[in-house]
C-alpha cells in the first residue's frame, strides 16, 4: 500500500510544474502580445484550444496595424529638404538611392557648383561632366558656372604651364561649346577666360586663330594686349603687328609692349618699333613764361590760407629749366607747362596729406615715385590710366592728381583730373587744382 501511493505522489508533484510552465507563458504573451502574435502565430494555430484559438485569430489583427507606418518611414528618408542639403557626392553618381547621373539642373541647384568643380579631383574631367550634362543651349546661371570654372582653372597655370597638355583640353572643352553660352560670352567670365587662354595657349597657332575669333567686337584693350602677347610667343609677326596695332587703338599705351617679356624677340624689330613710335605720347612744347604768374598768384593764396589756419606747407628751393626737362627726359614723359611753371618755383611741396612731385621723383626711384607707378599700372586701373602722368598724392593711395595726355580717361581733351577713390574729378588745369585744395583746405582746418 505504501509503495503504491508513492507513484501516485510523484504524478501529482509533476502536474504543478506543468501548470507553472503554463502560467510562465500566459504570462509572457500576457506582457508582450505584438510579439507573440508574430513569432508564435502558427504555433498557436496547430496547439492552443478552442479558447486559445480565438485568442490567435484575435492577437494578428494587432500587427496589422504596422504597415502603416512604414510609409511614414520611407517618406521622411527621400525627403527633399533633407536632399537639398550639400553632401560629398561620389563623382560617377549624383544620387547614389537612385542612380541617377548628375545633370546641369542638379550642379545649378547646388551651393556652390563652380567650387565644387574646382575641388574635384580632376577639375577638367568634373567641368566636361557638367557640360556634357547641357543638352542643347546653356541657361544664364549654366554659362557662368562653366565659364566662370573654366577661368579661375586657367588663371595658375596661365603662365606656369602654358602650352601643356592639360591647357588644350581645357581650351578646347570649352571653344567646342561657345556658341551655346549666348550672351554670356561677352559677360565679364569669358573676357577673362579668354585674357587667360590667351596668355596660356603656348606656341599653338591654330588655338590662337580659334580664340580670336571669339572675341567680341569692342573687346578691352587688356584682352586685346594679350591677343598680341599670344601672336608674339607663337612668332606670328603678321598677326602680332596687326595685334599690336588694335590694342593700341582700343588704349593700350606703347611702354606696356615695351615692358612685355613675351616682345622681347621683337625689341629691336623695326615694325614694330614704328608702330610703338607713332602711338607714343607727342611731346609738349616747352612755354613756361605765360604760366608763371597765374601759378604763383594761385599758390601764394593757398599758402596764405594755410598760415591764417595754423596750418603748415614745405616748399622748396625752385628747379631749373633744364633740370626739369632733363627728369621729363628720364621718365620718358612731357610735364604740362603749368606744371614746368610751379616746379621753377617750388621744386616740389608737401601740406596736410598732399605731397606734389619733385623733378627727383620724376627721375629715381624714391618712396612718392613707386607709389605713383603702382597707382597708373595698376591691374583694376581705368582704362587709359597708364598713360597720364602723376602730378601729385592727393591723400590716400587711390587719390591723385594727374595729367591726361591723350584725354582717354577725362572722355575728352587733354588736361587735368583727380581720382578720389573710384571718382574721377575732371579739373582745367594746376591752377583750378590749386584753388580747389585751398577750399578743401579751409574746409579741414576751420572746422578744427
Amino acid at each position: 500500500m505504501a509503495a503504491a501511493r508513492k507513484p501516485k505522489k510523484k504524478q501529482s508533484t509533476a502536474k504543478p510544474k506543468k501548470a507553472s510552465a503554463q502560467n510562465k507563458t500566459a504570462r509572457a504573451k500576457a506582457a508582450k502580445p505584438k510579439i507573440a502574435a508574430k513569432s508564435k502565430t502558427a504555433a498557436k494555430k496547430r496547439k492552443a484550444t478552442g479558447k486559445a484559438t480565438v485568442k490567435a485569430k484575435a492577437a494578428p489583427a494587432k500587427p496589422k496595424a504596422k504597415p502603416k507606418a512604414k510609409p511614414t518611414t520611407t517618406v521622411a528618408e527621400v525627403s527633399p529638404e533633407l536632399d537639398a542639403v550639400p553632401r560629398i557626392i561620389d563623382d560617377d553618381e549624383l544620387f547614389s538611392n537612385s542612380g541617377r547621373r548628375k545633370t546641369a539642373r542638379d550642379w545649378s541647384a547646388r551651393s556652390s557648383p563652380v567650387v565644387e568643380i574646382l575641388d574635384d579631383p580632376h577639375p577638367v574631367g568634373a567641368l566636361r561632366r557638367f557640360l556634357d550634362s547641357i543638352k542643347g543651349p546653356a541657361t544664364e546661371q549654366q554659362s557662368e558656372i562653366a565659364l566662370g570654372a573654366a577661368q579661375l582653372l586657367l588663371l595658375p597655370i596661365a603662365r606656369e604651364a602654358r602650352g601643356g597638355g592639360e591647357v588644350k583640353e581645357l581650351l578646347d572643352l570649352v571653344l567646342e561649346r561657345w556658341a551655346d553660352f549666348g550672351d554670356r560670352r561677352f559677360g565679364f567670365h569669358a573676357q577673362e577666360f579668354l585674357r587667360n587662354a590667351f596668355a596660356a595657349v603656348g606656341v599653338d597657332r591654330e588655338r590662337i586663330v580659334r580664340l580670336e575669333a571669339a572675341v567680341p567686337a569692342g573687346a578691352s584693350s587688356e584682352l586685346l594686349f594679350e591677343v598680341a602677347c599670344a601672336y608674339a610667343v607663337a612668332r606670328d609677326k603678321v598677326a602680332m603687328l596687326r595685334a599690336v596695332e588694335d590694342a593700341l587703338a582700343a588704349g593700350a599705351s606703347p611702354s606696356q609692349f615695351r615692358r612685355e617679356q613675351d616682345f622681347a624677340p621683337y625689341v629691336a624689330d623695326p615694325s614694330l618699333a614704328v608702330i610703338l613710335a607713332r602711338a607714343d605720347i607727342p611731346a609738349i612744347p616747352v612755354d613756361v613764361d605765360p604760366y608763371r604768374g597765374p601759378v604763383r598768384q594761385a599758390l601764394d593764396s593757398l599758402v596764405g590760407a594755410l598760415k591764417e589756419l595754423g596750418g603748415q606747407v614745405e616748399l622748396r628751393p625752385p628747379a631749373r629749366l633744364d633740370t626739369i626737362l632733363d627728369a621729363e627726359r628720364a621718365a620718358k614723359l612731357s610735364l604740362p607747362n603749368d606744371y614746368r611753371a610751379f616746379l621753377s618755383i617750388t621744386n616740389g611741396m608737401r601740406l596736410l596729406d598732399r605731397e606734389f612731385m619733385a623733378t627727383a621723383d620724376y627721375r629715381d626711384p624714391t618712396a612718392l615715385a613707386q607709389r605713383a607707378h603702382h597707382f597708373v599700372h595698376a591691374e583694376y586701373a581705368t582704362n587709359g590710366l597708364a598713360d597720364c602722368v602723376p602730378l601729385a598724392s592727393w591723400g590716400t593711395a587711390d587719390d591723385w592728381l594727374l595729367y591726361d595726355p591723350r584725354g582717354r580717361v577725362r572722355g575728352g581733351q587733354p588736361g587735368y583730373f583727380a581720382t578720389l577713390g573710384k571718382d574721377e574729378i575732371i579739373l582745367d588745369d594746376l591752377v583750378a587744382a590749386l584753388v580747389w585744395l585751398e577750399e578743401l583746405t579751409r574746409d579741414i582746418l576751420g572746422t578744427n
